[in-house]
């Protein structure tokens, strides 16, 4: 009896994540990037406000609001948003990346599954594409943990962006801001 209850809890855990989609759990998700000037002063930041969904095919999709860039400093916060981000005209950022839906069948749970993903970032209205190292881990409860292995280069020439961080610079009396930043993120999606 116990044996045939642990197998149709099993079955129903295995089936239930084998087909489901998955929301982003905003509360216990972060997407976060490291800024460097002067050559050598790094400070650390996120974003407040993200959303994101994950299809049982693969298809993950990531919006970034980023007029919910945190900095810590809320002048600089606001000056990015107006003068880095233009976010009067781009007021957001969207990721999409495809998991192979093999991986995400195969996985088992509390086991991690590190994989390459192939990604898209469409940012300041351009597009480019990337690719991610990430770890992905079926929690016992159904849902996923998504998390960077290594940091996303994200170079700002790529995505228009230089002559805002020129202005950011000059702002700032700065002799310099790095142009490409590391990004890196952990990412909680719920089972829905």
């Amino acid at each position: 009896m116990i044996k045939s209850t642990v197998a149709a809890v099993l079955l129903m855990t295995l089936s239930h994540s084998a087909h489901a989609d998955w929301a982003l759990d905003k509360a216990n998700s972060t997407l976060s990037f490291v800024s460097v000037k002067k050559s050598d002063v790094m400070e650390a930041h996120h974003f407040n406000h993200i959303n994101g969904t994950l299809t049982d095919n693969g298809a993950f999709s990531l919006v970034i609001d980023l007029s919910s860039v945190d900095t810590a400093i809320a002048i600089r916060d606001s000056r990015m948003g107006e003068h880095l981000f233009e976010t009067n005209k781009f007021p957001q950022a969207t990721l999409s990346a495809s998991i192979p839906s093999k991986a995400l069948a195969g996985l088992v749970v509390n086991q991690t599954a590190m994989m390459k993903v192939p990604a898209s970032l469409n940012l300041h209205g351009e597009k480019q594409a990337m690719n991610a190292d990430v770890s992905v881990t079926l929690l016992s409860d159904g849902n996923l943990l998504v998390s960077s292995n290594k940091p996303v280069f994200v170079n700002a020439g790529d995505f228009n962006l230089i002559k805002g961080i020129e202005k950011l610079r000059e702002l700032a009396g700065l002799p310099s801001i790095s142009t490409t930043v590391p990004v890196t993120f952990s990412l909680r999606l719920n089972n829905q």
